[in-house]
């Protein structure tokens, strides 16, 4: 993560980063919720922007590892992928059922149901009402999604240090 300081009250930090392991379907769902939770858990050191007296400025960043802000994720989207098979629609759909679907729609849906983009993949045809019906269900989907996720992200934060570490990054 850098940070780029464009004025005292301006700071902008740009974040690279998502590497895939493997990919079992719903491949934008999975990268939404692991940007999310990563985002939740971020901790970004005080930045302070120290400006001389002929006009430069300097960035000094706090070395007290408890001295950090946490970034807001309330807004943050989920993804939610609907695949219409037939004339129904599935909701995190295998690989078996993403290949019997011709056409998928990507949904973008902060925790308040709330549409921020739509996205229509594949190379079916979607008619209007199936359109207005897979965004009512991923709207559905998206806020219960998005209170499932925060759940278990407070869960896990408050086990603090007896957290159990899992995995290579464990």
């Amino acid at each position: 993560m850098a940070s780029v300081a464009l004025s005292e009250a301006e700071k902008v930090y740009i974040v690279h980063g998502v590497q895939l392991l493997e990919c079992g379907g719903n491949l934008f769902d999975a990268i939404a919720l692991a940007v999310k939770a990563a985002l939740f858990n971020t901790r970004i050191p005080r930045v302070r922007v120290l400006e001389d007296e002929e006009g430069s400025k300097d960035i000094e960043l706090s070395d007290d590892p408890y001295d950090c802000i946490r970034l807001s994720v309330e807004n943050v989207p989920c993804i939610v992928t609907l695949c219409k098979i037939g004339c129904r629609h599935v909701v995190d759909a295998t690989l078996q059922e993403e290949a019997c679907s011709l056409a998928s729609l990507l949904l973008s849906v902060t925790s308040k149901g709330v549409l921020t983009c739509m996205r229509k993949v594949g190379k079916g045809s979607l008619d209007p009402e199936s359109i207005f019906e897979m965004m009512e269900t991923g709207k559905r989907v998206g806020k219960l999604l998005h209170v499932s996720l925060q759940s278990v992200l407070h869960k896990e934060e408050s086990l603090g240090p007896k957290r159990q570490k899992v995995g290579f990054l464990g």
